[in-house]
């Protein structure tokens, strides 16, 4: 009966435990990723080019904002200004999805891009913000 009652405490013991126990996904940072601190100030121009920042968009997992580059009114540049995430599964999503992003617009010339499978929110929000830039591009004097 002793040991009955020791196996049954050793159970709950072990039960409590391991219900307490915390996992999280590993953090792995894509190191093609453009991810780096937010810029303070817009870059400096070169003749005919345009630069603006879209809004910073938020889903239910992050926080995304992107800079266009326009040369001559062709998309030429894109830079990930913010891209935060709820955690680390995020993060390894955004850090894997961001560079794909950035390569796909620049080769459409454009926000007319497909998601990335695994980051919808993450790409249709990246697009969003994307578009916004291009739009004010085009509206800045100069």
């Amino acid at each position: 009966m002793r040991s009955v009652a020791v196996a049954l405490v050793v159970t709950v013991v072990a039960v409590v435990l391991l219900a307490r126990y915390e996992t999280e996904p590993p953090r792995t940072l894509n190191p093609n990723s453009a991810l780096r601190p937010a810029a303070t100030a817009e870059p400096t121009r070169r003749p005919g080019e345009k630069t603006a920042t879209g809004p910073a968009i938020t889903t239910p997992f992050s926080v995304i904002q992107v800079r266009a580059t326009l040369t001559r009114g062709r998309l030429t540049g894109v830079e990930t200004v913010e891209l935060t995430g709820d955690g680390p599964h995020t993060d390894a999503l955004n850090a894997r999805a961001e560079p794909i992003l950035r390569a796909e617009a620049l080769k459409a010339g454009s926000a007319d891009i497909d998601v990335v499978t695994g980051a919808t929110y993450t790409s249709e929000s990246w697009r969003e913000s994307l578009q916004a830039a291009i739009d004010a591009a085009r509206e800045v004097r100069g």
